[in-house]
């Protein structure tokens, strides 16, 4: 932890301390601090370490607006640590703040505590007292909620500085009377000894030469003891470094013997291998003549052998002809073999291609009886309304209605155009859906946007039937997928919902989270569905029923919504009770976290 001892103010001025000794560690401590300070003065960054300064303020920036706080403040931590390194202490006292700011926002103890502080020493650097009390004093609470007890007493004896270069001297007394209390619970004679020395000084200065003799002896004895822990542990390391050069000499001496008595061995193991080599020679010259002999049956030896390998070579001259008649016999027979398999594997495939021919034919017919389809609604229920658009505005031209009359047409009206609209949007939608090069443009959004914004849209229709919409879409339910055909899934569900709930009802959307899944689900309390329809809602065929109010429906809305959640990768689904009420589920999944 960081303490703040400022040049020669950290020692006492008391006339009575005029020992040699004393005079020698004060005149070591200024000359320490002043290099000190002559080093931390302000001087022009070089290129390269402005260029990472700059570097690191950037990363910050930006990782701010990602919201990643953590690095940010990493980031604005490191350029304002450079520039205390080089003495910009203004600069680096923006930085370490703009660090803080960061760290604040993800509630971290320990960081605000350790930036407080810094903060406060750079304070205390510029002479600016009244600040760097400010940020000790929070440095001194965030260790307090950690009990961190020797963070405390390092916040406890900054915060007694501040208050003594201020000259407070009063007001630093309970902080150091508390750093001395926790320094003696946790053994540190070094923060007691900060300790002595600040109060010595306290004491000199408010005229009370009796508690400041009390505390310089104090500071003095423990002084004295760091000194004698010191040297004590300095003999011990050197004892064990002498200990440690002793069992090398034993060790290596040990090397010595064994390598001496080895080499003994080795003398002995020579002289038997030289009598065992005269006895090799005596026994070579008697194999010699024994050698002689056998060269002479050897001959013979060979004589015979060469007789049997002419026998064999006839042998094998009449086995090889007789496996090569085999080898082309069974040649032949694989050949054709491997025909019939050829043969067969064809005859699969060709039956492959059939079943997938006649697939696509059942297909092919499948979707010209929706094109069908969908030209009877063109012709029928988009032309039908139109026409009885035109005619009923020829005759409000001519004046055939009243005031009260036109105001109920205009209603109709109104009804049939929403209808025609619906029509011809889903129209494009499917027609867009069926193109061969139709590709979905995948991004990741928040669905309660998507849910809340067709909630505002449908929000006044479902109010003129007595319908209630309610968004229990949780915020920041984020999906990877296509949001132009999202929205139009939901638009979809969320009118279906609408046209079969009746007064009173309340359409809830929600959503769930599941193993990287989002489940989203229009739920109603309205007709139900019979349980023949549900079958046939996502099948390939159009199926339309009438409302609640018999408003009228396309049929397409549904085929629209399989179509797109199968294209962004989920599944849809209805659950539903007969006269209880539907709920529309479909899957989408959810963003990925990196």
């Amino acid at each position: 932890m960081l303490i703040y001892t400022p040049i020669c103010k950290s020692f006492i001025t008391y006339s009575g301390l005029n020992s040699y000794m004393m005079r020698i560690c004060i005149l070591f401590f200024i000359i320490t601090q002043y290099h000190s300070v002559i080093a931390q003065q302000a001087v022009p960054l070089p290129a390269e370490i402005k260029k990472v300064v700059d570097d690191y303020i950037q990363k910050g920036n930006e990782s701010e607006k990602i919201k990643e706080y953590n690095q940010a403040s990493f980031y604005f931590h490191q350029a304002g640590n450079i520039c205390w390194t080089h003495g910009l202490l203004e600069n680096a006292i923006d930085l370490l703040k703009k660090s803080l700011e960061m760290t604040g926002r993800l509630s971290n103890l320990n960081g605000t505590s350790v930036l407080c502080t810094k903060i406060g020493l750079l304070y205390a650097e510029t002479k600016n007292f009244e600040n760097s009390l400010t940020y000790f004093l929070k440095s001194l609470d965030m260790a307090r909620r950690m009990n961190r007890k020797s963070e405390i007493i390092s916040s406890l004896l900054n915060i007694a500085n501040s208050y003594n270069e201020i000259e407070k001297y009063n007001e630093s007394v309970p902080f150091l009377v508390e750093a001395e209390t926790l320094s003696k619970d946790i053994g540190d004679t070094k923060y007691l000894r900060n300790c002595y020395s600040l109060m010595t000084r306290v004491y000199d200065k408010v005229g009370d030469r009796e508690k400041s003799t009390q505390y310089f002896n104090l500071f003095a004895a423990i002084t004295k003891k760091i000194q004698q822990e010191e040297v004590s542990k300095k003999e011990d390391e050197a004892r064990l470094m002498v200990d440690k050069a002793n069992s090398k000499v034993l060790e290596v001496e040990s090397i010595k013997n064994a390598t001496e008595q080895e080499l003994k061995e080795k003398k002995i193991e020579l002289n038997e291998k030289q009598i065992n080599l005269d006895k090799v020679e005596q026994i070579s010259r008697e194999q010699q003549m024994q050698i002689d002999l056998l060269n002479k049956e050897k001959e013979l030896q060979k004589a015979i052998i060469h007789q049997q390998r002419l026998m064999r070579n006839v042998y094998l001259g009449i086995i090889i002809t007789v496996l090569l008649i085999s080898g082309l016999t069974y040649f032949g027979y694989e050949k054709i073999k491997k025909s019939n398999v050829l043969l067969n594997s064809k005859n699969i495939e060709i039956s492959f291609q059939k079943d997938e021919i006649v697939k696509q034919a059942e297909d092919l017919r499948e979707l010209n009886a929706l094109k069908d389809k969908i030209f009877s609604i063109i012709s029928h229920d988009l032309r039908s309304p139109l026409f009885s658009l035109i005619g009923m505005l020829n005759l409000a031209k001519d004046g055939y209605f009243s005031i009260e009359e036109q105001n109920q047409i205009l209603s109709e009206l109104s009804k049939n155009v929403e209808y025609n609209t619906e029509l011809l949007e889903n129209l494009l939608k499917w027609a867009s859906s069926q193109m061969m090069d139709s590709s979905i443009n995948s991004v990741c959004f928040d669905i309660h946007d998507i849910v809340r914004n067709k909630v505002n849209l449908y929000e006044k229709t479902a109010a003129q039937k007595g319908i209630k919409l309610e968004n229990k879409v949780n915020v920041n339910t984020e999906v990877l997928a296509d949001r132009d055909m999202i929205e139009v899934v939901m638009r979809n569900l969320i009118t279906n919902a609408i046209k079969f709930s009746k007064e009173g009802d309340v359409v809830v959307i929600s959503s769930k989270s599941q193993e990287g899944i989002i489940t989203t689900c229009v739920a109603d309390n309205g007709m139900g569905i019979p349980g023949e329809a549900i079958e046939k809602l996502f099948g390939k065929h159009v199926f339309s029923t009438r409302g609640t109010l018999n408003e009228k429906g396309t049929g397409l809305g549904l085929i629209l919504c399989r179509d797109f959640i199968q294209l962004n990768g989920g599944r849809i689904w209805v659950e539903s009770e007969l006269y209880k009420g539907s709920k529309f589920f479909f899957t989408l999944p959810a963003k990925q976290i990196i």
